[in-house]
């Protein structure tokens, strides 16, 4: 019989975030997207984190090229650009995609 299919769309606290980071450590299959404009991002960012710009017309093919298997973790400055972001994962059926809730800002306080 086959399994159906989990899918997990989930916005986290900083604190679950930094667990999630911690738990995947070395983990190949995840991955953190920062998708803040390359200035944004060239001011600071998580550790390891991959810059996906959200306001760049090739946003939407970019997601969509990276493996629906794998798991994410997603941020913005704040948490509006994510929130929108974390639709265009659920419209490509992502496996597993985490939203910082308050984004980089609240990450780093």
């Amino acid at each position: 019989m086959l399994q159906a299919k989990t899918e997990t769309y989930q916005s986290i606290s900083t604190t679950d975030a930094k667990e999630l980071i911690k738990r995947n450590s070395g983990n190949k299959d995840f991955l953190i997207i920062d998708i803040r404009t390359p200035d944004e991002f060239a001011q600071g960012h998580i550790e390891n984190a991959t810059n996906i710009d959200f306001y760049q017309s090739d946003f939407e093919s970019k997601i969509a090229s990276l493996d629906k298997n794998g798991a994410y973790l997603i941020y913005c400055k704040s948490g509006g650009r994510s929130s929108k972001a974390l639709e265009v994962f659920k419209q490509e059926s992502f496996r597993e995609v985490y939203n910082l809730l308050g984004g980089y800002t609240e990450y780093i306080k």
